[in-house]
């Protein structure tokens, strides 16, 4: 057996009362550090609680809490009439060996799954964190009907029982659905039964869901490029072959992709407002797209994610309302509309899948919050979302327009404290283009002259 710990071992314990962290803690956390960094060993006796008290001038029932709170967490056991003990379980565990492997990553290539390197390779969280201005993808937050939305937040907790306080539906609310689907009836065209709607936390994981239930490595999928970056490098993540197709200048090339890739598991587009170029796909391109479809067995994704804005006439209607063979995913998000904080999503999927995205949502972690589901429903139902969608609708076009038109903006797109992005991560090869992307929608217009001022200036500081 290894020989009992010393008391000028433990003696060294470095405690200052001065510090907001509890005696206790700061003992609790030495002691498992000799243990982890292999000084104290598997079957080393400890001194008794007494005689670490006294070393250490603290009362002994701080020591005896270390001791019962260590025992817990398995790094020490106590024997009855003998004494306290490191645990011998800790036997083959050796910290400092595994610090040791882990600070050399180029050892273990090869032996990590082939989904590590595509998932550590995403660009898709450049998105995080606090915003600046023009963001792309960012709504008004400065316009968010918070009051109103607190309101129906509220009565989602206390009218509905104990009903929304649980996991709520796998599909999502129904009276949610149903909103949804009126409003996708009334804006785009769109009739689908509320049971083919699954709710989701927002466009991602719809994205996810899909990619979960449909590819297998190996299988092929047609990716607009440039194009959405977490779609994208989610399908790459799976071991599909992700295959980047142009556009033109009615959308997806879809002679491009069929010259030159093999035939699809999965389509990716956004026909409605392609992202993030803005080009709405012709109506001959759907038709045609949707036949190659149904010809060979192909599935599409129809990401509808800002289809509300448009500022020049109506909407025009899905892709979706076009197909006849079921063959098109549709994807919305509210977090466009809305705010992101909000993380509500749908995905129309054929009668077929219905209970497998459910199962499947299931799986990679539930759904949405019910609360934040019923507020959404009565919100839509009480018509506030129209209402909203209204008023975003003409602030956008004011917006988009005091930036257009502003002449320093064709002069100056990058800026010191500026957020932007640039189109070159939205492919997934270089294309003959190259811009930055400015989002308008989140930026007050009375900031808009002196930001592009800044952009300007900065610009020709570099040139």
């Amino acid at each position: 057996m290894s020989k009992s710990a010393s008391g000028a071992l433990l003696s060294t314990v470095e405690i200052d009362r001065n510090l907001k962290v509890p005696l206790y803690k700061q003992v609790e956390n030495f002691l498992r550090g000799l243990i982890l960094d292999g000084i104290l060993k598997p079957k080393q006796k400890l001194p008794s609680s007494r005689e670490l008290a006294e070393d250490l001038s603290i009362s002994r029932i701080t020591v005896k809490s270390v001791y019962e709170q260590l025992i817990a967490e398995g790094y020490l056991k106590s024997k009855t009439g003998s004494g306290t003990f490191v645990s011998e379980d800790l036997e083959f565990f050796s910290y400092k060996k595994l610090k040791s492997v882990m600070v050399k990553p180029a050892e273990v290539e090869g032996k990590l799954p082939d989904r590590v390197d595509p998932i550590n390779l995403s660009k898709a969280t450049i998105r995080y964190g606090e915003t600046a201005p023009f963001r792309p993808g960012l709504p008004a937050l400065d316009r968010f009907p918070i009051k109103s939305w607190n309101k129906y937040l509220f009565n989602a907790m206390s009218e509905s029982g104990r009903y929304n306080l649980g996991y709520g539906s796998l599909n999502g609310s129904r009276d949610l659905r149903r909103s949804i689907a009126q409003h996708l009836a009334d804006a785009r065209g769109l009739r689908v039964d509320a049971e083919q709607i699954v709710i989701t936390s927002g466009a991602q994981q719809a994205f996810v869901l899909i990619s979960f239930a449909l590819l297998k490595a190996g299988d092929t999928v047609w990716y607009e490029n440039p194009g959405h970056i977490a779609g994208r490098d989610v399908m790459t993540a799976m071991g599909a072959n992700v295959m980047p197709v142009p556009i033109d200048a009615e959308g997806l090339d879809l002679d491009y992709a069929k010259n030159n890739f093999d035939i699809p598991k999965l389509i990716f587009a956004t026909p409605s407002h392609q992202h993030p170029l803005g080009i709405t796909m012709s109506l001959a391109r759907r038709l045609s797209l949707l036949k190659f479809a149904g010809n060979n067995n192909s599935w599409i994704i129809e990401d509808d994610y800002d289809s509300e804005f448009r500022y020049r006439g109506r909407p025009l209607p899905a892709l979706s309302a076009l197909d006849e063979e079921r063959r098109v995913f549709y994807v919305g998000t509210f977090s466009k509309a809305l705010c992101s904080a909000v993380r509500l999503g749908y995905v129309v999927v054929p009668e077929w899948l219905i209970e497998t995205f459910a199962k499947a949502t299931n799986l990679l972690g539930q759904n949405a919050s019910p609360i934040t589901e019923a507020a959404l429903a009565q919100f839509i139902n009480d018509g506030r979302f129209a209402e909203h969608i209204r008023k975003m609708r003409r602030l956008y076009r004011d917006r988009r327009d005091t930036l257009i038109e502003d002449q320093i903006a064709y002069e100056a797109l990058l800026g010191k404290g500026i957020e932007s992005l640039p189109l070159s991560v939205y492919c997934l090869q270089p294309i003959e283009r190259t811009a930055l992307v400015l989002g308008f929608s989140g930026v007050p217009r009375k900031r808009m002259p002196k930001l592009v001022k800044k952009m300007s200036e900065t610009l020709r500081s570099i040139h």
